[in-house]
């Protein structure tokens, strides 16, 4: 069973279902099985946080994707047009700096600057993230209109230290004694993770202003 959290709640005039599922498309698209059977949708966006592909993002800013390129398989996702122009009056009403172009959705972090260089030139994304390809497959097989808006982590400049024994791959949460090894082990990496934690909380606050906006338009 994928690792993953439910709720339900309303805006005016719908039903919001939120799922915060693990990290990677096989957790993501395990959690869409649930989405399957809860009958007919009108929207399916995928949120959160992605990284900078493009040297204009800055933490904190938003990419609205035009599409999500799948980078394990090459398959392309193309996002609603009027729901991608919502999100972005919801964007500009939020007072938010967004970028509007394709995202890339990928099976691994891409942590040096040289893989996100040429990830860019590759695929043209302008930010990367690890879900979006999952969400954008059960759209399309279900036939349901499909968003995405993500807030900028890291940025193409940023290198990030190697994660693998301080964050839990299921659930993306920070392993606090995992941390502590790291640090015992890198402690010149300390600044990059306080770096980090200021990226991830502008990014907080950006998802956050942007869906006060939006769930009340």
């Amino acid at each position: 069973m994928a690792q993953c959290a439910f709720w339900r709640g309303e805006a005016p005039g719908r039903e919001i279902w939120l799922i915060k599922t693990a990290m990677g498309e096989q957790h993501t698209a395990a959690a869409g099985q649930v989405l399957e059977e809860a009958g007919r949708l009108d929207l399916l966006l995928s949120t959160g946080c992605a990284g900078a592909l493009s040297p204009e993002l800055v933490s904190g800013d938003l990419a609205i994707a035009t599409a999500v390129i799948g980078n394990a398989t090459g398959d392309r996702y193309e996002t609603d047009p009027v729901h991608r122009e919502r999100v972005c009056v919801a964007a500009q009403h939020a007072a938010l700096r967004a970028v509007v172009g394709p995202v890339l959705s990928s099976p691994r972090v891409l942590a040096s600057v040289a893989a996100k260089q040429a990830a860019a030139v590759s695929t043209g994304a302008v930010a990367v993230e690890m879900e979006g390809a999952a969400i954008g497959a059960l759209a399309q097989r279900t036939g349901v209109p499909f968003a995405s808006v993500r807030a900028i982590l890291d940025t193409a400049t940023t290198e990030l230290p190697e994660s693998g024994d301080f964050v839990d791959p299921g659930t993306g949460t920070v392993k606090l004694l995992g941390v502590m090894r790291h640090l015992a082990r890198q402690p010149a990496t300390l600044s990059q993770l306080v770096a980090l934690q200021r990226m991830m909380t502008a990014a907080q606050r950006s998802l956050e202003r942007f869906f006060a906006v939006w769930l009340a338009s």
